[in-house]
């Protein structure tokens, strides 16, 4: 294939699919606008087979780098993001045609008949294709949907954290169920807990991690008066120096009397070892996945709950139907760059919308649910 593509946004959906262009023929240039690992992020539900097929590597076994770490809960594979970032970004470094730019904030998007244009403090660059891969807070989605330039808030704020399992009593290894569940409790309205690997990756028992994350639907007057919420916009998450003083005290009383048993010590752990954090829930409905020489994938595109799950391997589908649409549409992104941009709208806006409009009905479930504690 020939052409090029940039890429805004350096996580896992933007790593995966600039790795797979690269290695098809597509010069590929991505702007990240953080540095290193520095995005942290908790666990996830991944599928090793999606990964393999989006990238072209196969992450199931040991090849350019060691095979991504997973943990097998029997049913599923979990991993962490860091754990993910690891894998994608050593096999980055190591793909032709596969620039990776960081510190690279991109401001303005804009496209014409026969390119696609980028600008930020340090960067100005220009390609075949621009492809939005930066998140619920998209820069790119503002120039494909200037009307609905934001994902507006879900109701929730999500304390989210991960604990390593060395943190725990031991008799916590042999427990097959960390709790969990849902509760009428709006400031303990549903809590997910799993294991995963642990900092270095290592999945041995005793020195794994446990992700959590527990909705929080008291939090929204809280939230607009520290000014992480203005109307329905989230303007970005509570970071674990602000969890501190009466909040800290606030959270562990209400860990204390709403769980018991595993989940309890779980969260009790995330809070005094200060790695709890908070995310207000977004969700993006797309109208629209392309405008020009402009498309969206992962998140910048569709944004649901994580109640829905798979929100890593949407966003893989997504980097799998584009490279498939550029591969159908005469292997170019120059072009036949905006034919094959009209094949993947028509190939993943309708799943996604589904996605989305699934999660939108499980959040007001569960808000409903918990109206009666609120009132």
């Amino acid at each position: 294939m020939t052409g090029d593509v940039a890429i805004i946004g350096g996580s896992l959906a933007g790593l995966a699919t600039g790795i797979g262009l690269a290695r098809r023929g597509i010069l590929v240039n991505v702007f990240e606008q953080n540095t290193g690992e520095e995005r942290g992020g908790t666990g996830l539900g991944v599928d090793r087979a999606l990964i393999t097929e989006t990238t072209g590597v196969d992450a199931r076994v040991d090849g350019l780098t060691p095979a991504l770490p997973v943990v097998d809960e029997g049913y599923r594979e979990t991993s962490t993001w860091l754990a993910i970032y690891r894998w994608l970004r050593a096999v980055a470094d190591m793909t032709d045609g596969l620039g990776v730019h960081e510190s690279a904030r991109v401001d303005l998007i804009s496209s014409d008949d026969h390119r696609a244009y980028l600008s930020g403090p340090r960067i100005t660059a220009s390609a075949d294709v621009i492809i939005g891969a930066d998140g619920y807070r998209s820069v790119v989605r503002r120039a494909v949907s200037p009307t609905r330039p934001f994902a507006p808030y879900g109701g929730f704020l999500l304390w989210r954290g991960l604990v390593e399992e060395s943190w725990l009593p031991k008799q916590m290894l042999a427990k097959t169920s960390l709790g969990g569940g849902r509760s009428p409790h709006p400031e303990a309205a549903r809590l997910v807990v799993y294991r995963v690997p642990g900092p270095d990756g290592d999945t041995t028992p005793g020195k794994r991690s446990i992700t959590l994350a527990w909705y929080d639907a008291s939090r929204t007057q809280w939230l607009r008066d520290r000014g992480y919420l203005v109307g329905d916009e989230v303007m970005g998450s509570v970071l674990p120096a602000a969890v501190e003083g009466e909040l800290r005290a606030e959270l562990l009383a209400i860990a204390e009397k709403r769980w018991r048993g595993a989940a309890g010590e779980i969260i009790t752990a995330a809070i005094e070892h200060r790695v709890i954090f908070g995310t207000p829930l977004a969700e993006y409905l797309p109208e629209r996945l392309v405008a020009g020489r402009l498309a969206l994938v992962g998140d910048a595109a569709h944004v649901a709950s994580p109640m829905v799950g798979a929100g890593f391997s949407s966003g893989l589908q997504d980097g799998k139907a584009f490279i498939t649409a550029v591969s159908r549409s005469g292997g170019t992104a120059a072009s036949a760059g905006d034919q094959a941009l009209r094949r993947y709208d028509e190939v993943r806006l309708v799943p996604n919308r589904r996605r989305v409009l699934e999660s939108l009905a499980e959040t007001q479930d569960l808000l409903r649910s918990t109206a009666a504690q609120l009132n």
